[in-house]
């Protein structure tokens, strides 16, 4: 091998020479100095020794000049199936188009090694004519091959690529029409928008169905008249279904939200057809915009079944929650039984998404759609739709239904997912339903996922977790130390603050610390946020009240301060303690903590004056 890498070594010190005589040496001396190391080169390539191959071709890649590469590629059919995939690789990279017949040529040859290199290089050698060659080879061919030629369809350069794309597109065959659809996507063509408006109507089914998903792609706001009125002419409904679609997916791509439907809104009252007025309206359930949502209430109430539906179904679609009171009445007052399952599935999808409701109006709807639901598979659905909820009703709801033999599966499952994120907050109430899962399951799973909750409430310690916080408070100019003893609602009697349950468990090394800063509409810096919780205990009882805060904290124990340290540091347990009493009962704690910058975050429990764990207590929020 040394001998080897001496005569490798050698090379490229004559490749290097060649260079030099490219450049300072006569025509003639240079052309056979090339000739020289290119001779070499292909004795290299000829040998049966890969490491003498691979050197060879680094070589290759240094000589400049395109009678090398034609000289190179007059080779190319000569060498060995290893040898040919090498030198395309380096041909390409090389960039001269003289290599490019004989890169075509090996296109053609048996080893498909060499075929998909000889795809690849076209890549970066090809011009307008290797359009249709390679959306031919990506139309016949299927594996690493097909996707050789796709590629390099997608990565021709040149300013008139685009155009011999949509040159070759309306006369080419369906399986090459379908490749060249699909470069217009991929390169981003929106001049092709016209031709896929055609082709979406053609008669393969696989060019309409592609040239639908890349309107999708290159459509633009400008082109959603045309997409509407090419929904408005198409009898199959799996076509209607495509187009309907990609005219929401082009409409979301208007910034304004409340303009995203106009085209649909604006012909809208002038279609008579029914399946036409039908489709429309689906549209506008799948774009969203809240200006169409007057349009689709009134289509409720239309004589037509078919209206019904696709009003019902567009509400079902709907981005917000605020279609909820329309699907919940037509669950409720329906006279088809389709329509009325439609509409509860609906409503079900629709209480999951974020809205300004309190979790007791969340809850109570859902106990209305299970009233609703007609059969066990209907209430399957509710009970999954419930374990995507946050609160302590959702959890004792789920609970009710361990014991109904058709449902316990669904609401064991529904349970766990529950405690599973308010379990730092209503630690009690998550153990107890938690407990009764593991002995009644007979799913591993679900027997599992309820272990693990249940561990990670032991690593909870007698650390509060159980926390509604309020916040964040700002003043203008001021920085975090300077807000510790500026007063806000949450510290003020009377005062109205807006009091939401706090994540807990956010930390998986550290589940007892509760972090602001993991929450959306925390994040920031000189700032305040307020958290309060009540603690019962079974008597009267001295405690020592054990804070660690980033950076400043305040506390009060059933209205009086009991604690306030205004300082700037990293969280670390315990690095604040305060002797108080608690109360025979509940005792409302209250803390502030303020932030300046970085981490932000709080922990804190009670324990005995000595330090040891206090028995007996209970924390809820």
């Amino acid at each position: 091998m040394t001998r080897q890498w001496n005569r490798l070594a050698f090379w490229f010190a004559m490749a290097c020479i060649a260079m030099l005589l490219a450049t300072v040496a006569a025509p003639a001396a240079a052309d056979e100095a090339n000739q020289e190391i290119i001779n070499m080169v292909i004795d290299a390539l000829k040998s049966s020794d890969p490491e003498m191959q691979t050197g060879a071709i680094a070589i290759v890649r240094e000589i400049q000049g395109e009678e090398v590469t034609r000289a190179l590629a007059e080779e190319l059919p000569k060498l060995s199936a290893t040898g040919q995939v090498q030198l395309l690789s380096a041909l390409a990279d090389r960039g001269d188009t003289v290599a490019l017949p004989a890169v075509i040529e090996a296109g053609k040859a048996e080893n498909e090694s060499v075929r998909v290199a000889a795809w690849k290089a076209i890549g970066q050698l090809g011009n307008v004519s290797s359009v249709p060659l390679l959306a031919a080879k990506a139309a016949e061919t299927r594996g690493v091959e097909q996707k050789a030629a796709r590629e390099s369809l997608y990565r021709l350069r040149g300013a008139e690529i685009d155009a011999a794309v949509l040159k070759h597109l309306p006369e080419a065959e369906p399986p090459m029409k379908v490749e060249l659809i699909r470069a217009v996507g991929e390169r981003n063509i929106t001049k092709g928008v016209d031709l896929l408006l055609a082709t979406a109507k053609a008669e393969d089914r696989k060019v309409r169905a592609e040239s639908f998903k890349v309107l999708r792609t290159v459509g633009q706001a400008d082109d959603l008249p045309a997409l509407v009125n090419l929904a408005l002419n198409l009898a199959n409904d799996s076509d209607r279904g495509e187009a309907e679609k990609t005219i929401a997916a082009v409409a979301h791509k208007i910034e304004d939200r409340d303009r995203q439907a106009a085209a649909v809104l604006a012909v809208l009252p002038n279609v008579k057809d029914v399946k036409d007025r039908a489709s429309l309206l689906r549209v506008l359930g799948r774009i969203g915009d809240n200006r169409a949502l007057p349009t689709v209430q009134t289509a409720l109430s239309s004589r037509e079944p078919e209206i019904q539906d696709a009003a019902i179904r567009a509400l079902s679609e709907w981005p917000t929650p605020e279609p909820v009171p329309d699907l919940l009445k037509a669950a409720q007052t329906s006279e088809n039984r389709v329509h009325k399952v439609l509409a509860l599935r609906g409503l079900v999808r629709l209480l999951g998404l974020p809205s300004e409701r309190s979790g007791e109006e969340t809850i109570e709807l859902y106990r209305k759609a299970m009233d609703l639901a007609p059969n066990a598979l209907e209430k399957k659905r509710v009970l999954s739709g419930l374990g995507e909820t946050q609160s302590l009703a959702a959890l004792e709801m789920a609970a009710e239904y361990l014991d109904e033999l058709a449902l316990h599966q669904e609401a064991e499952m529904a349970a766990v997912r529950i405690a599973q994120r308010i379990c730092g907050s209503y630690p009690r109430q998550c153990k107890d339903v938690l407990a009764k899962v593991m002995e009644t399951t007979q799913s591993e799973t679900v027997g599992e996922r309820a272990r693990e909750v249940l561990e990670q409430l032991a690593r909870f310690d007698d650390y509060i977790t159980a926390w509604n916080v309020s916040g964040p408070y700002t003043e203008a100019g001021k920085e975090g130390p300077e807000l510790f003893d500026a007063v806000f609602a949450p510290e003020k009697d009377g005062g109205e603050a807006a009091w939401r349950v706090m994540p807990a468990g956010t930390s998986a090394e550290r589940p007892w610390l509760m972090e602001f800063d993991k929450q959306a509409n925390m994040v920031g810096d000189n700032r305040v946020a307020y958290v309060r919780t009540r603690v019962w205990s079974p008597a009267e009882q001295k405690a020592r009240l054990e804070i660690g805060s980033d950076d400043g904290v305040k506390a009060w124990l059933n209205g009086q301060i009991v604690h306030a340290n205004n300082a700037v540091r990293p969280v670390d347990p315990g690095q604040d303690k305060a002797e108080v009493t608690l109360k025979e009962g509940w005792n409302l704690l209250l803390l502030k903590v303020t932030q300046g910058g970085g981490q932000w975050a709080f922990c804190a429990r009670f324990r005995d004056p000595d330090g040891g764990q206090l028995e007996g207590l209970k924390v809820e929020p």
